[in-house]
């Protein structure tokens, strides 16, 4: 089984979806500039405007950018800011809405007297190319529906397989660190013949019945 998304291959998230497998060193997104303090911009309600002026501060890839132009509609912004605590902020950007997932890369968004840390994310994420083994790679963008825990700074994402939502991998990180740390995942990568029932996303607990994968992050 090839997992998939809207068409495009999804990378099973122990981790989130998707994304183009790419060695560890390619896949670390730089770190920019700390910027001056004081951006006035809505973090709620965001707007198709307020996106293209957040934008200019968070540095997000033009492919999801694209994405996002060539699959959105109507007024959202799709942005998503959650605090951590700390001064620390979760930003999540949508770029492809997908047909019943979306695609999003995440950035850390650091304020302090000193100015605005912006740390673009990557994920350890893996991807079934057989749907019997689960590889790893790591991943600025992830497909998938996904829960943040701010309390606990931890993020669940559910990669789901296909669109009866029954099958795919979940998996919940830590944002404690510098970089995501995958705390716990579980997979379902035989899809059910006929389809089952859609499994609900859960930010802390697995789909019942999924079978635990071995962290190797």
């Amino acid at each position: 089984m090839m997992v998939r998304a809207a068409g495009v291959l999804v990378t099973a998230a122990i981790a989130g979806l998707p994304g183009c497998s790419r060695p560890a060193d390619e896949a670390r997104a730089p770190t920019a500039p700390v910027t001056p303090a004081g951006i006035a911009l809505p973090r709620t309600n965001v707007s198709l405007a307020d996106r293209a002026a957040w934008r200019q501060h968070l540095h997000w890839a033009d492919g999801c950018e694209e994405a996002f132009q060539a699959s959105g509609a109507g007024t959202d912004g799709g942005l998503t800011f959650t605090s951590l605590g700390d001064g620390a902020s979760l930003v999540e950007v949508v770029c492809a809405a997908g047909s019943y997932q979306p695609s999003m890369v995440r950035v850390r968004l650091v304020e302090s007297p000193a100015g605005l840390e912006v740390v673009p994310l990557v994920f350890p994420v893996y991807t079934s190319e057989d749907g019997r083994q689960l590889t790893l790679s790591r991943e600025t963008e992830l497909w998938g529906t996904s829960l943040v825990d701010a309390p606990a700074r931890t993020l669940a994402v559910l990669a789901l397989a296909r669109q009866t939502g029954d099958c795919g991998v979940w998996t919940r990180y830590s944002l404690a660190d510098a970089e995501p740390r995958i705390v716990s995942a579980a997979a379902q990568l035989v899809c059910p013949m006929p389809a089952s029932e859609p499994v609900n996303l859960s930010p802390t607990e697995p789909p019942p019945g999924w079978e635990p994968v071995s962290r190797k992050d």
